[in-house]
């Protein structure tokens, strides 16, 4: 009795032990419209088509809220994120004269509590003492607009045989990405621009894109973080379902950082193009940052922070 008694408990163990590893095979295989996606649609679809309007918000278009569209909730706000790494002295230098107006606020029981993250991002100031250059309708550069995922977080995407367009809603701003084989500038040979210069390829059915030949008047993210002429930035692009598209950046600045930084992920839901639409004209907004616009606002904004207007 007692064997049998034992080999009843083997079979038994045996049985929980197939039944909890079908659990965890079940538990591991791609959920619909894949791992970590919330897209719950099935079709089939080309990966390499990135056609078409996006956005990180898609509850603004009266669809279903996307969470892996959301910045984590570990930072505040949004931007680059991920590992900061270690600056150089220039990097440093650059980064002290950076004053955000985003973030925790300098100072602050939040701010001063908020140990465990980067100290960039617990500095914010009154924006009428800051120095964004958003605030003044400067060219937000090319990182700055991909991390972007406020209220007009939308990105329409033309793509062409020798070259894919990004056309952003917010600034109402463009890159392009060529796609015929050139190689990267010689960034000494070419002014510095806003986006960069940018070169894809496909590495299966992922987008790999370098960009290199930066203004290095523009910040990285939101939060006063420095980029400089010399840095190269890539960017790994694929559709990991229907309506989901995303990307991760890396940055390798020597000028301003002692190692390449990686960013979070970054994701994007398709919108329907009747969705995005406003008296039946669908596509992007023109949401431009106009300077008359933002100088006036700005007066109103420097009075409330007790700046007079200077006589």
């Amino acid at each position: 009795m007692a064997s049998n008694d034992k080999m009843f408990a083997t079979a038994a163990a045996c049985v929980l032990a197939f039944c909890a590893g079908s659990a965890a095979a079940q538990s591991e295989r791609p959920a619909p419209g894949g791992i970590g996606n919330s897209d719950p649609d099935t079709h089939s679809y080309a990966k390499r088509d990135f056609g078409g309007l996006w956005s990180r918000a898609p509850e603004q278009y009266d669809l279903t809220p996307c969470p892996e569209c959301r910045d984590p909730a570990t930072w505040p706000g949004y931007g680059f994120f991920g590992e900061t790494p270690p600056m150089t002295p220039e990097g440093r230098r650059r980064f002290e004269a950076n004053r955000p107006a985003r973030g925790l606020e300098l100072g602050s029981d939040e701010a001063n509590a908020r140990t465990e993250i980067h100290v960039g991002y617990r500095r914010a100031v009154l924006p009428a003492f800051g120095n964004d250059p958003e605030m003044r309708c400067e060219p937000l550069g090319l990182a700055r607009l991909i991390t972007f995922s406020g209220i007009g977080a939308a990105m329409e995407i033309v793509q062409t045989d020798d070259r894919i367009v990004q056309l952003f809603e917010w600034t109402w701003d463009f890159r392009d990405i060529w796609m015929d084989g050139r190689g990267i500038p010689n960034v000494e040979d070419y002014l510095p621009r806003f986006n960069g210069y940018s070169v894809g390829r496909w590495e299966g059915d992922t987008l790999v894109v370098t960009s290199v030949g930066f203004d290095d008047r523009q910040w990285l993210d939101q939060y006063g973080f420095p980029i400089s002429e010399k840095a190269v930035l890539e960017e790994r692009w694929d559709r990991p379902s229907p309506n989901r598209l995303r990307v991760r950046l890396k940055l390798t600045d020597p000028v301003t950082y002692t190692a390449p930084w990686e960013s979070s992920e970054k994701v994007w839901t398709l919108i329907p193009k009747e969705t995005m639409s406003i008296g039946g004209w669908s596509g992007i907004l023109e949401d431009r940052c106009v300077p008359s616009d933002e100088s006036l606002f700005n007066q109103f904004r420097d009075r409330a922070a007790g700046i007079e207007e200077a006589e």
